[in-house]
């Protein structure tokens, strides 16, 4: 098995820089476009609504790396929402992916199979 930790694609401790692992999000997602590997359009307008009932545009959806260098896989399908200030990683959407989220006294870790 290879192990990463649930932080951030990006190696700091800056608030903007964290990912919360969110068992009730829909989508990844990201105001973050600096994260994305690869990044397409929306195809046509869409939104999505925080815990907040605020209503936010989708700009683009991509894949974005995440993991130690050397050892990285990509969360695939982060939408691209300009004006959301907290980054989530959907706990549904890893394990679809084929990973397993797995919590201890450290913390978070996102799993996949070697």
């Amino acid at each position: 098995m290879n192990s990463m930790t649930a932080s951030n694609p990006i190696n700091t401790s800056e608030p903007e820089d964290v990912c919360f692992v969110d068992s009730s999000a829909s989508n990844h997602m990201t105001s973050r476009e600096d994260w994305f590997k690869q990044l397409q359009k929306a195809e046509r307008p869409s939104y999505v609504e925080t815990g907040d009932d605020t209503i936010h545009p989708i700009q683009h959806v991509g894949n974005v790396p995440f993991g130690e260098e050397g050892n990285q896989t990509y969360i695939k399908n982060v939408l691209h929402v300009l004006t959301i200030t907290e980054n989530l990683v959907s706990i549904g959407h890893i394990l679809e992916q084929g990973m397993q989220v797995c919590f201890d006294d450290r913390g978070c870790f996102i799993e996949k199979e070697a």
